[in-house]
Parts: C-alpha cells; sequence; structure tokens
C-alpha cells in the first residue's frame, strides 16, 4: 500500500474524528454556560465549592441536559457534513434525485426491514447480554441515564429527526464516499459500519450498530440517494422509541421466543427482497 493510499485511507477516518471533536467542542460552552448560571443562582448563599460542584454535575448528567447538547451537536454535524457532502461527493454519489428515489414498494419495505430489524438486533443484543453481562449492565445505565429511554418532545426530536439525517451524512455520505475511493464498494461499506459502531462510544451500541450499519450502507449503494438511509434510520428510530418491549410479548416463553425471532428474520428478507424489486422497477422505469 502505497503512502498516498495510506493517506487516502486515513482521510476516511476523519468524519469520524471530527464527530468526536465537535461534540466536546459543543458540550464545553454548554457546560460553562451551566456553570455561570448555577453559580449567579448560588451567589448569595453559603454554598461549598463540594456542593457546587455536585450541583453541576448532577445538572450535567440529567437526560434532558444530555438530550439537549446531543441535538444541538447533530444540528451542527448536520450542517457542517451536510454542506461537505452537497459540495465534494453528492454529484457522483446521488444516482437519482430525491423526490424520484422513492415509491410506495420502497417506502413499504424501508418499514418492513426496520421492524424486522429490531427484533434481529434486540436478539443480537440479548446472546450479546448472555455472554457478558457486565456490557449489558454498563448498556442500560447509559441509556438510563442519557434519557434515550424516556420519550420527551426533545428525546423523539432528536431520534427521528436530527439524528438520522446528522448520522447518515457522516458515515453513508460522507465517510462511504470516501472509502468507495480506495476500497471495493464491500469493503468500503464494511469500514464506514465499523466506524459507525465506534462512533458509538459502548460495546453493546457498537456491536449493534456496526452490523446495522451493513445494512443501511447496502441501502445507500443500492438505492443511490442519502435520503433513502435516511428514512430508513428515522423509522428504525421510530419503532425502536415507541414499540419498545410490546414487541417481545412472553419471550421468556419458548413458544414466543422463536415466534419473534422468526418474525423477525421474515421481516427481515422481506424488506430487502422488496427493496430490491421497488428499486429495480424504479430504474427501469427512469431508464424507460
Amino acid at each position: 500500500m502505497t503512502m498516498k493510499r495510506i493517506g487516502r485511507f486515513l482521510f476516511c477516518l476523519l468524519p469520524l474524528i471530527i464527530t468526536i471533536v465537535l461534540q466536546n467542542l459543543v458540550s464545553i460552552p454548554i457546560c460553562g454556560i451551566t456553570a455561570i448560571a448555577v453559580l449567579i443562582k448560588n451567589n448569595h448563599t453559603q454554598i461549598s465549592l463540594d456542593e457546587l460542584i455536585n450541583e453541576l454535575l448532577s445538572i450535567w448528567s440529567t437526560g434532558p441536559f444530555i438530550i439537549f447538547v446531543s441535538m444541538t451537536y447533530a444540528i451542527a454535524a448536520l450542517v457542517i457534513f451536510g454542506f461537505w457532502y452537497r459540495k465534494k461527493l453528492a454529484a457522483n454519489q446521488e444516482r437519482v434525485a430525491v423526490k424520484a428515489a422513492f415509491d410506495l414498494r420502497i417506502v413499504f419495505a424501508l418499514l418492513l426491514l426496520s421492524f424486522g430489524l429490531q427484533y434481529v438486533i434486540g436478539y443480537l443484543m440479548n446472546f450479546i447480554g448472555m455472554l457478558r453481562p457486565d456490557w449489558m449492565q454498563s448498556y442500560t445505565e447509559l441509556i438510563d441515564t442519557a434519557g434515550i429511554g424516556t420519550l420527551s418532545p426533545l428525546t423523539i426530536i432528536y431520534a427521528v429527526i436530527i439524528a438520522p439525517i446528522s448520522e447518515e451524512l457522516i458515515f453513508r455520505g460522507v465517510t462511504l464516499g470516501y472509502a468507495k475511493k480506495i476500497l471495493p464498494v464491500t469493503g468500503a461499506v464494511c469500514l464506514q459500519a465499523v466506524l459507525f459502531g465506534i462512533f458509538h462510544m459502548n460495546i453493546i451500541q457498537g456491536i449493534y450498530a456496526a452490523f446495522l450499519g451493513l445494512f443501511i450502507g447496502y441501502l445507500k449503494e443500492a438505492g443511490g440517494s442519502i435520503a433513502i438511509p435516511i428514512v430508513f434510520h428515522a423509522f428504525f428510530n421510530i419503532f425502536g422509541s415507541f414499540a419498545g418491549d410490546s414487541m417481545y410479548y412472553h419471550m421468556e416463553q419458548p413458544f414466543f421466543f422463536l415466534l419473534w425471532l422468526t418474525v423477525g428474520v421474515l421481516l427481515t428478507y422481506a424488506g430487502i427482497f422488496l427493496f430490491q424489486y421497488g428499486i429495480s422497477v424504479r430504474d427501469h422505469a427512469d431508464i424507460g
């Protein structure tokens, strides 16, 4: 591998690095403003330094605060990577216009696939949790602390609208676009999926995000538009936010355990099959 090729490979990591740096850059001023507000509030009290620090830590660890910081970062990432993708990559990566990217078959396929993968990934996480209960406990505590498991207007807006757009622009847009310049499509899809997993900074989330990233990378390449993975990502987060445990009715019983596993696999297969058919019909109609 030549130095130029190594440089191009390292450049594929740049979006992830920028994203992590951006998260910290956004959080610093927000935490600073919060600290100033707490200092002003307690200006005429006899509060000790330890009590002041504990008050700040309690605020910074609340779900609404974490979601607000995440939303602020995600909006900044959306603007930066949206501009980057549009100016540098979209001309070669977008085979079809957004308006022409969808038909009813494709939309229904994305719904089936997002619902089916909720089951498949749920079973994957349970399997990992059986092997490493400490990983699952850490993941559960993270979800509870971040407020992701609690449905609030901010959480819904972030999970269903802002996060899908920003994350798809980062990974299926910019990262995948540059990875395809140095790797075969399959290798590029795998690379962006791994980086998508690393981005989540948690072993359980990282494994399922990387697994999910493979499917989303396929959707981007087969669909020919960044809009398709964005819509899929939104559907996936909607089902994850609103369906929750109701999807796994009596999963502890062997019959229902096998039933939901079968449902998940069949829905995933049906979603992929219908998506491929929908893309084929769409592309042939465009040629015609």
